[in-house]
């Protein structure tokens, strides 16, 4: 039982690894499009704006995890 346990959280911990790497490239390739001034307001908000979905979905994930749980 402990070792389904362990392989179910490295493969849910990669597939995190994986999608974290493919935000990283998008917001790599936006930047490398965009070509913005990176210590503008406009583009702080912008990585404000992308950090906050990305703490909403982990946050969404823990919730969905812990009422499963319950």
């Amino acid at each position: 039982m402990e070792s389904l346990h362990n392989a179910a959280i490295v493969a849910r911990f990669d597939l995190i690894k994986g999608e974290g790497k493919e935000i990283h490239k998008l917001m790599k390739d936006t930047t490398d499009n965009v070509r913005p001034n990176k210590q503008s307001p406009q583009w702080k908000s912008y990585i404000d704006y992308v950090n906050g979905l990305v703490i909403e979905g982990i946050t969404n994930a823990i919730d969905s995890s812990m009422s499963y749980l319950a």
